[in-house]
């Protein structure tokens, strides 16, 4: 059963929530068929429907706050899909990485790399943003005073964008305060799987352009109760420069370590994909195969196909055997070799789809190309008939 589920569009996006609510279908439909098949008279039968009806109705009634709340909140989610596993997304206090979609609750990997499990009804009855993957805007205010150019001050805050690699910087004027005027700086981030360094970044990039062009930065109501020499400035002092050596780049970057659980179950979202994707498309692409009619050419083809059905179940094993250890216990498979093997089996997959994909082109070519026969030979015969 759990086969066919899985070669379903609808299981395709998340097998355990279907396998769920199937059971759940399943259940209930039993419990009624007990409740008639119990030897006892009609009347008696009847009064236990409506007793069980009642009880339900009572439940759907008062599920503004419990159990069924929530799994109306995930059957939501689940039609309206405003994210995905791996997706940044913030609520209120809610910022991080999806790590997994459930029916009642939803996990997420906060900056902390703690998972924090949020009921579906919370997200579902608050405001929810959804970092999208072909980029976001990254922006960070400052105040900075009147004697100060405002021109200078753009000048320098969208150099520092630039620095960052940030697409089409800007810089906004906020307020124009009692004792300064705020400025609001930030461009588009492409790469947003560095989201939280690029953040970082920019502020540092920000920080360090303004004291190099000597700018102050000193709060609205800066007051200082010292007595100061005429001219002193609130700029870090120069460094002198030393001869730089070469850093080692870190192993992984931060984002690597924090949403670890949540890039990992995105790999393995997107490996699950591309099987479905294979059993989809191998009974297609054996027709396909078989309406070949050049013998050589065809078993060419045949050969090609057979290889990526055997290479996918190999792999596919190999997914099911480390995903069941996964599934049991975490701590079976070290971390640094749990992702090394998830790495290497996406790199597989993605060579697989490759293949595939390969496979296509190869016979639509093939097939355009005997159309065009067959549609010249047609013509010739026409012009035959007619001479």
């Amino acid at each position: 059963m759990g086969r066919l589920l899985t070669r379903t569009k609808l299981v395709r996006t998340d097998v355990k929530f279907t396998k769920q609510l199937i059971q759940f279908i399943i259940l209930s439909i039993g419990l009624i068929f007990v409740v008639f098949s119990l030897p006892i008279a009609d009347q008696y039968k009847e009064s236990i429907l409506q007793l069980l009806g009642i009880i339900t109705g009572a439940a759907i009634a008062l599920s503004s706050t419990t159990f069924i709340a929530n799994a109306m909140s995930g059957i939501m989610l689940r039609i309206i899909k405003p994210f995905r596993v791996g997706d940044y997304i913030e609520s209120e206090d809610i910022f991080g990485r999806v790590t997994d979609i459930h029916i009642l609750h939803t996990e997420v990997q906060s900056i902390d790399r703690d998972l924090v499990t949020f009921p579906n009804l919370k997200l579902v009855s608050n405001p929810l943003k959804t970092i999208r993957t072909s980029g976001t805007i990254i922006c960070t205010c400052v105040s900075l005073g009147y004697d100060v150019p405002r021109q200078r001050i753009e000048k320098n805050l969208l150099l520092a964008a630039e620095k960052t690699g940030l697409e089409n910087p800007f810089v906004h004027v906020l307020e124009l305060g009692d004792f300064s005027v705020t400025y609001k700086v930030g461009g588009l981030l492409k790469n947003i799987e560095s989201l939280i360094t690029a953040r970082s970044d920019f502020k540092k990039a920000v920080l360090d352009a303004l004291h190099e062009a000597d700018v102050e930065i000193v709060s609205p109501n800066f007051m200082n109760q010292r007595i100061l020499k005429e001219g002193t400035v609130f700029i870090p002092p120069k460094e002198l420069l030393k001869a730089e050596v070469p850093e080692k780049p870190p192993k992984k970057k931060p984002e690597e370590i924090i949403f670890d659980k949540a890039i990992e179950a995105e790999i393995l979202g997107r490996i699950e994909i591309v099987f479905s994707t294979l059993e989809e498309k191998e009974k297609e692409l054996g027709q396909q195969v078989s309406g070949v009619p050049e013998q050589n050419r065809k078993a060419e083809l045949s050969e090609k196909l057979e290889f990526l059905k055997t290479r996918k179940e190999e792999v596919k094993t190999e997914f099911e055997a480390m995903k069941k250890q996964m599934e049991e216990s975490e701590e079976i498979i070290e971390p640094e070799m749990r992702s090394r093997q998830l790495q290497s089996l996406n790199l597989k997959a993605d060579h697989l789809d490759i293949r595939r994909k390969k496979l296509e082109k190869e016979l639509k070519e093939v097939l355009e190309k005997e159309e065009a026969e067959k549609s010249e030979n047609r013509e010739n015969l026409k012009r035959s008939q007619k001479n």
